[in-house]
């Protein structure tokens, strides 16, 4: 088992690992003052960074856009 990472002087805290991108494409995207607040504060909750929380919700809406998708296709049948 490895050793907890330290944080900023403090032991114990760990990171959560982040994955390594395959074709990395770096985003740049103006957002609304009260979204940066809401995503800076989910990911110091959740001890993630910004990009990784950003990336998790774009997944889950292309997820539920073509899983809406799927399921007017098979309705149309």
């Amino acid at each position: 088992m490895t050793p907890p990472k330290v944080l900023g002087g403090i032991e114990g805290k760990t990171m959560a690992r982040q994955k390594k991108l395959e074709s990395p494409i770096t985003l740049f995207a103006a957002i609304e003052a009260s979204q940066h607040e809401a995503l800076r504060t989910i990911a110091f909750k959740e001890r993630r960074s910004m990009a990784d929380v950003v990336r998790e919700a774009l997944e889950r809406y292309i997820q539920a856009q073509s899983g809406g998708k799927k399921k007017a296709a098979v309705r149309g049948r």
